[in-house]
């Protein structure tokens, strides 16, 4: 399916909810930036919160900017970041409030984007938490470059692992900022979903 800015917010929760075991592909014209893709979807994953998990070749302000803004809101509770370059500076300037929950490592093999939505368990124990999974180009500005996504909605703690174990190891072992004693941040690099 293809995804247009004005309409995201509608148009790919309603694909997301209506494929078939949660996953899904669309396509965008490269102006879906993160913002806009966590706009429309992040609350799939739960009202308790959640903790990202965002793979990017770099950040820039905008994204860090929506990252600050979700932090300040409270949706988010922690934020595991991966770049190809470590951007130490550029990361703590603009989550200096939050950096006490931002884990963060840097490794040159990154290219390809990917962020997961990680919904935070509610007071049942057994619940099993949602977790939305989208890898393609994750953007800061919009490039309107042709985009391709897969996206993925559930609970299955195989499938979450199996799409957030290689970005978990490098984040465990290159770590440039570690929080990993974060209750929430050590929730992911333990592989608790």
């Amino acid at each position: 399916m293809y995804i247009e800015p004005c309409c995201i917010d509608r148009q790919l929760p309603t694909l997301i909810r209506d494929s078939k075991g949660g996953f899904c592909f669309f396509q965008t014209s490269g102006d879906c930036t993160l913002q806009k893709l966590l706009d429309a979807v992040s609350r799939m994953a739960g009202d308790n919160g959640h903790v990202l998990v965002l793979t990017v070749g770099e950040v820039d302000e905008p994204m860090l900017r929506t990252l600050a803004y979700y932090f300040r809101r409270g949706w988010t509770r922690a934020l595991l970041l991966l770049t190809a370059t470590a951007q130490t500076e550029l990361v703590e300037r603009e989550l200096a409030p939050y950096m006490d929950r931002v884990h963060y490592a840097a490794d040159p093999l990154v290219i390809d984007g990917q962020v997961a939505v990680v919904g935070c368990p509610t007071g049942d124990a057994t619940a099993p938490a949602k977790t939305l999974i989208i890898q393609g180009a994750i953007l800061g500005k919009a490039d309107f470059s042709l985009s391709l996504y897969a996206a993925w909605l559930g609970t299955n703690a195989d499938i979450i692992r199996s799409a957030l174990d290689p970005a978990i190891a490098k984040l465990k072992t290159k770590p440039v900022i570690d929080h990993r004693d974060h209750p929430a941040v050590a929730r992911i690099l333990s592989r608790r979903f």
